[in-house]
């Protein structure tokens, strides 16, 4: 048994094998699969290619384009010949006669009415013209009115050419006459250094020419007053200066009213200029100074001088084209009247006002609070080499006190340098601002004269 076990025992050593890889052809692999690559991009480009052509047919097959409508222009009535007419006159019946003449009549009623109206709008028309022109003869009167106290200051510099051969050098602007105390005649002028001329003239309204001298300057405002003497003078000579009436520049009721310059706005003596007031109350940044500037909608020179007057024939403006904006260079702007008085007067008089070189501003109320900077006045600037400088004051610093006068903001500041005559020392107090909030400083400073006499 054990014998047929072991004879029925197969034998498979025979049957193992050994599976061998086969071995890749890079070559071939690369081959194949750059044409497929190169097949594939080919059948893009044919795709997009059949896509461009057939996209528009296509498209219009879906989406047909609608047709626009025909422009057609109404065909003008051709004239009949005589012939033509009298042929027509014939085949009308009497009917169609009588309701021709009847529409002719009704036509030739219509012209007639037409006519009326065209009559009636030409006589409104010669009426609104007439109107205008009586309200600029008006507006002529008043600015002829004003122009009476304008006056032409010429400041003549003796000079010398290459060759070494004299020569007058010349500057004209407009004058104001303020007032005539007796003995001499006041003139307000622009030019701090009119004092540096040789000789200076004032032209009056009849071209006569009158000598004239400086009887103040103002280093702040630029401001000269002018004096010519009475004495030598003729009554009828002394009767071609009509002094100004000085009016009010108020911001409330000035805004938007008309306004007449005259001077030289157009930048030629004897010339007038109407408009508007667009501002009253844009803050000059001048030292020591609260003044403020009107801005008009009049087209001038950027060399107007002159005066702003109403419709009254006041002076409300002294015209200042060093203050204009750099976008509108040529609108013409002034001064108000109503803060230059307290100057002018001063000048006028031979009084004196002290220069401390402040530039500043009083800060709004609700802006105090929240940042919490004390009452007075707020300076923003300093100016170089001036006796606030001198003494320390510095920007962001906050005046309360003027010698023994109390000062509650920007405007009371001012006002008490115009009533200090004598440039005495002062003290000045104020708050700083530092590391633990502002605190109480005070300085010694001393002031300068600010008017040149």
């Amino acid at each position: 048994m054990e014998e047929e076990e072991k004879t029925n025992e197969v034998n498979t050593d025979f049957m193992k094998e050994k599976i061998k890889q086969r071995p890749v052809n890079r070559k071939k692999l690369l081959r194949r699969t750059a044409v497929t690559a190169f097949l594939a991009a080919m059948f893009g480009a044919v795709a997009c290619i059949v896509f461009l052509l057939l996209e528009p047919v296509i498209n219009r097959a879906i989406n047909p384009p609608e047709t626009p409508e025909a422009v057609t222009f109404p065909e003008e009535e051709q004239e009949m010949s005589p012939e033509q007419m009298m042929k027509n006159e014939k085949e009308l019946t009497q009917e169609q006669v009588q309701q021709q003449i009847s529409e002719e009549v009704s036509q030739q009623v219509d012209k007639d009415q037409i006519k009326q109206e065209v009559i009636s709008d030409i006589e409104r028309s010669r009426g609104t013209a007439k109107e205008l022109e009586n309200q600029y003869s008006t507006l002529g009167e008043i600015a002829q009115k004003a122009a009476e106290s304008v006056v032409t200051v010429t400041a003549i510099t003796k000079d010398y050419d290459w060759a070494g051969d004299m020569f007058n050098n010349t500057g004209s602007s407009s004058g104001l006459v303020l007032a005539k105390t007796g003995t001499e005649i006041l003139i307000l002028a622009q030019g701090s250094k009119l004092s540096d001329a040789g000789s200076l003239e004032v032209t009056t309204e009849d071209h006569e020419r009158y000598d004239a001298k400086v009887k103040a300057c103002d280093l702040v405002t630029g401001l000269t007053v002018l004096a010519v003497s009475e004495s030598g003078l003729s009554e009828e000579e002394k009767e071609k200066f009509h002094p100004a009436v000085l009016g009010s520049s108020a911001k409330s009721g000035l805004l938007g009213k008309p306004v007449i310059a005259v001077g030289s706005p157009a930048g030629t003596a004897g010339s007038v200029s109407y408009g508007i007031v667009t501002n009253a109350a844009l803050p000059l940044d001048l030292q020591d100074s609260s003044l403020l500037q009107i801005t008009t909608d009049i087209y001038g020179s950027t060399r107007a001088s002159g005066v702003l007057s109403d419709l009254s024939g006041n002076i409300i403006g002294w015209i200042d084209m060093s203050g204009s904006r750099s976008d509108s260079p040529n609108l013409v702007c002034a001064v108000g009247v109503t803060e230059l008085k307290p100057v002018i007067e001063a000048m006028s008089n031979g009084r004196q006002q002290i220069y401390l070189g402040i530039h500043g501003a009083t800060v709004p109320e609700d802006i105090a609070k929240s940042q919490g900077i004390p009452e007075g006045a707020f300076v923003t600037k300093v100016e170089m080499d001036s006796p606030a400088m001198a003494a320390g004051i510095q920007s962001g610093d906050v005046i309360t006190s003027l010698g023994e006068r109390k000062i509650e903001n920007f405007e009371d500041l001012t006002l008490a340098l115009k009533e200090i005559d004598k440039p005495e020392p002062l003290q000045v107090s104020l708050q700083r601002q530092g590391v633990k909030g502002y605190e109480t400083v005070k300085v010694q400073a001393a002031p300068k004269a600010r008017f040149l006499q």
